[in-house]
């Protein structure tokens, strides 16, 4: 087994917007919990000139001081025309610099459809692979994996497609184990399929709660998760590959994070036994 728990600071998306977390207190949450890895998106990283370096160097010294290994989210839009492509490569050399600057061997990808398409309307997926093919080019240059994630958008003949088209150790998967239930499709089979190219997880449970506008999907307890958890993990663990698992929380309350994160963790730690 090659598991690696860590925990992805989106879980604290509300706290962190709400100025009840910072850096340090992230890090050291993830420490008490016994988690080994992080995954950041709470600071500037994607934009040439944007970049807050300090908040990057602040990462790298405490990733290095507790001993963490450190990664980021990234995206790019791959929706991009011919027009619009420096943009797009700009924002991915920005980073996978940021990167390797922490010591990540990988980058989750988030290919921003959701920004420019309805939920699982179906992606244009010869400008779509186009435009990965340049961005792992690039990776390729810089020796950092594409961690591409299904983010309520690409479905599982789309990743078919790519690997199809793509040939290259430089691109593998992000599975959020939440993401497949928008586009009706199963995360169980998902990672069973792609297991030997799956390096990155957001551990996430969902469930439906019920609203004067309807139903919404959100995040709950692992064991009432309307995706089997428990079965995927087991579909990491006879993998050969080192798979990091961040735990993603989507509280509708940010008083709710942290006791989510706590439950998973505990999840976790039960698996890894």
């Amino acid at each position: 087994m090659s598991i690696t728990p860590g925990l992805m600071s989106y879980s604290y998306h509300l706290s962190w917007s709400e100025g009840k977390m910072t850096p340090e207190r992230f890090m050291a949450r993830a420490a008490e919990l016994g988690l080994q890895s992080t995954e950041w998106c709470h600071f500037a990283c994607h934009s040439p000139g944007q970049v807050d370096w300090a908040q990057v160097y602040l990462l790298k010294r405490l990733g290095d001081e507790m001993g963490f290994k450190s990664h980021i989210s990234g995206f790019a839009p791959l929706l991009a025309e011919e027009e619009e492509r420096d943009i797009l490569l700009g924002m991915v050399g920005v980073q996978l610099e940021v990167s390797k600057s922490i010591g990540a061997g990988q980058l989750r990808f988030d290919g921003m459809l959701n920004h420019r398409m309805r939920i699982g309307a179906q992606a244009p997926l010869d400008l779509c692979t186009e435009n990965l093919k340049r961005v792992v080019e690039l990776a390729e240059e810089a020796e950092v994996t594409i961690a591409l994630e299904n983010h309520t958008d690409f479905r599982t003949a789309d990743f078919r497609h790519f690997f199809d088209e793509i040939n290259s150790p430089r691109l593998a998967v992000t599975l959020d184990t939440g993401n497949m239930v928008p586009v009706q499709e199963d995360s169980v089979a998902f990672a069973k399929e792609f297991s030997p190219r799956i390096v990155n997880c957001h551990l996430k449970g969902v469930h439906y709660v019920f609203r004067d506008f309807g139903a919404v999907l959100t995040s709950g307890k692992p064991e009432h998760s309307i995706v089997d958890l428990q079965a995927i993990l087991q579909v990491f663990a006879a993998c050969e590959q080192e798979i990091t698992v961040h735990i993603e929380v989507v509280s509708m309350d940010s008083a709710e994070e942290d006791a989510l994160v706590g439950d998973y963790a505990r999840f976790l730690t039960e698996f890894l036994i």
